[in-house]
């Protein structure tokens, strides 16, 4: 088969990627009993991560952040909860409003994740060079920078509520 034929289409070349990304997550992970006896899915580190970054910050900040439905965020905040990650407090400043914002417990663990994603970045993307890497990352936030708006656009229009 020539090199044409092999190539792949940016969809296809997507999934495949996110599907070796969470193969490598999935044979780290099983080494990190705490988190498997907590009942961590996957979700639970990119909303670790988001909250470790932006903290306190709203369930529908995680939500745009990660393009999560809402009822999957508040079941992915139940278990960190659960787990004593993180906590929710009301927003002093908007009592309608949960602030999440990661425990002591929580900021080791979130450190210890991005030690986990790291290293399942760095072995998806062995092949690619740092500038490679960097080139990849900047055309995926290039490209992914609509969603966030797309997904309040399609929340307003429907009156939908996160």
């Amino acid at each position: 088969m020539d090199d044409d034929a092999r190539r792949l289409d940016a969809l296809s070349g997507v999934f495949l990627l996110a599907k070796d990304m969470r193969h490598h997550m999935s044979d780290l992970m099983a080494d990190e009993r705490w988190a498997v006896d907590a009942g961590f899915r996957p979700p639970c580190m990119g909303v670790m991560a988001v909250v470790a970054k932006h903290q306190p910050v709203s369930q529908r900040e995680i939500s745009d952040q990660l393009g999560l439905d809402a009822s999957d965020v508040v079941g992915v905040l139940d278990i960190l909860e659960g787990a004593r990650l993180v906590e929710r407090r009301r927003d002093p400043a908007d009592r309608r409003r949960h602030a999440v914002v990661l425990t002591e417990a929580g900021e080791v663990a979130a450190r210890r994740f991005a030690a986990l994603r790291a290293e399942a970045v760095a072995r998806a993307l062995a092949h690619l060079g740092p500038d490679e890497q960097e080139q990849l990352a900047d055309l995926l936030n290039r490209a992914t920078a609509h969603c966030a708006a797309g997904h309040e656009a399609y929340v307003r229009e429907r009156g939908l509520t996160v």
